[in-house]
């Protein structure tokens, strides 16, 4: 298929990719969707015809799944609409640029070489594609590919290769199914396939950490705080007195009780006699630990963090936000586009990253891999607690995302984490969804619902050992740069494929 039909159905083919990610859910999207550009891919005579295809199948998906930072921008980022537009515009052009790139260099490259060389690449290049998007200005690895599957069989070769990985074996997948529809090797195909799948299946059964421990008494408060609200000095006290009403009860009834990030919307210097004492000795005199979120300032040095504070477990215990999010906490290049400072209005968007490096928090002898908010859409990020972390926390707070397919989305990627790394996971959001999570990924108890004031309560058991992936993350990046340096240098060595396209009658 040639000319403008092949381009509109990898647009349109794109756009129906979110549908296989929370929370719709439709996983076989991320087989079938992929092998039909694949398909479209294959008929193309040109790199440039490669780069249009991947390009619009990339606008589709990301126009219609990351759509929601217009909203983060304009609705509580008070920037005009065209200003926050063409921000998501320039966002989703770059991530679609990223896939078009990719098909432009497979094209150039395997024009010509045999199924199995194919089979071999193109998983290999789109597992490298996707880990140098996670890394480009900072990464954004939002929808990769094997966040589809965290439903799906492939789910279980997340403790072994991880996210990437997954997306790879999805590519693996597509290519597959396209050999099915082939007189020749269908058969092999088709029996990959099934190992592939059944695999996938059985490596789910399998328990890569063990537990350690007494299980841990949680209750999350779901604060529901509009983000208009939040900084507003006329309703901080009225925000702090909706949790600590709702945790009054919980006092002396379980081990931690958990606030989402920034609950408390000042910072900890100012709010230290009033309301961080007194809770620290109630916490004391309870048994019951308070974690929440905080701004944590060093007014010396001009410095704040996006911080979660532990009360109530030994000495007050601290960890400072390390992967802030652009344009929300820090404005990246700030010589160079600081002129967005007269239209973009965020509050508390001059953070500073904490050290990479830094304690664990600790409640009931439990070490805690913390993570705030984006940090959990990284693997690297939440991997350098472990393996001495035996329950991974993620606090965050969606609200900024409106009601949007986002929250949704951000809960699939902690599943993800819980299951590449094997730890149960506490997902605290301050409007939902907020959840507790197995070992396995899998959601044991969620909040009531989105966008309302909530309670969850249940017992998370610890874990330790270590995954695979956890070996397979630290070569990640060598092999990924080593796939990408060795289709460069494939790529230079053959010659140029382009043709003239035949003129459309």
């Amino acid at each position: 298929m040639a000319g403008s039909p092949a381009l509109l159905i990898a647009l349109a083919a794109g756009s129906l990719m979110p549908l296989a990610f929370a929370p719709f859910k439709l996983w076989p999207l991320a087989l079938l969707l992929p092998a039909l550009l694949i398909q479209l891919w294959r008929q193309a005579r040109s790199s440039k015809r490669a780069f249009l295809l991947g390009w619009l199948f990339g606008v589709g998906w990301y126009g219609f799944g990351v759509y929601w930072l217009y909203n983060s921008l304009h609705d509580f980022g008070n920037a005009p609409p065209t200003v926050a537009g063409a921000l998501t515009a320039l966002m989703i052009l770059t991530l679609a640029a990223f896939i078009g790139g990719l098909l432009a260099l497979m094209q150039r490259l395997c024009r010509g070489w045999s199924e199995g060389m194919i089979l071999a690449l193109l998983p290999l290049g789109w597992f490298a594609m996707e880990w140098a998007k996670g890394w480009v200005l900072t990464g954004f690895p939002w929808l990769s590919l094997g966040y589809a599957q965290t439903d799906s069989p492939l789910a279980g070769f997340a403790p072994l290769i991880g996210v990437y990985g997954i997306g790879a074996l999805s590519i693996l997948a597509s290519l597959l199914l396209l050999r099915l529809f082939r007189h020749r090797g269908r058969i092999v195909a088709a029996v990959v396939l099934l190992v592939l799948l059944v695999g996938g299946a059985a490596l789910q059964q399998q328990e890569w950490t063990r537990p350690v421990g007494q299980p841990l008494r949680v209750a999350m408060i779901q604060g529901n705080i509009p983000q208009e609200m939040r900084w507003r000095s006329d309703t901080r006290q009225r925000i702090i007195d909706r949790y600590l009403r709702e945790s009054e009860s919980l006092w002396g009834k379980a081990d931690l009780i958990l606030w989402p990030e920034a609950a408390i919307p000042g910072r900890a210097e100012d709010l230290r006699k009033t309301l961080l004492e007194p809770l620290a000795e109630r916490a004391r005199e309870s048994g019951t630990a308070l974690l929440t979120g905080i701004l944590y300032s060093d007014w010396n040095r001009r410095v704040y963090y996006n911080s979660m504070l532990l009360l109530g477990a030994g000495r007050e215990q601290v960890y400072h936000k390390r992967h802030l999010v652009p344009f929300g906490e820090y404005f990246p290049f700030r010589r160079l586009i600081g002129f967005l400072d007269d239209y973009i209005d965020i509050p508390m968007s001059d953070m500073t990253p904490g050290p990479l490096r830094q304690p664990l928090l600790s409640v009931r002898g439990v070490p805690l891999g913390m993570s705030i908010c984006y940090e959990d859409v990284f693997s690297r990020d939440v991997n350098r607690d472990l393996p001495a972390a035996r329950v991974l926390v993620n606090t965050s707070n969606d609200a900024w995302f409106g009601d949007s397919l986002a929250p949704h989305q951000h809960l699939q990627i902690a599943r993800m984490r819980a299951l590449e790394t094997g730890r149960p996971l506490l997902r605290s959001s301050n409007t939902g969804p907020s959840a507790f999570l197995d070992e396995q990924g899998q959601v044991k108890g969620e909040a009531s619902g989105l966008f309302v004031l909530s309670t969850l309560q249940g017992e998370i058991q610890p874990r330790q050992g270590a995954t695979p992936f956890l070996a397979f993350a630290r070569i990640q990046p060598w092999l990924a740069g080593l796939i990408l340096v060795a289709l460069f240098l494939m790529g230079l060595r053959r010659k140029p494929l382009e043709r003239k396209e035949p003129v459309q009658k």
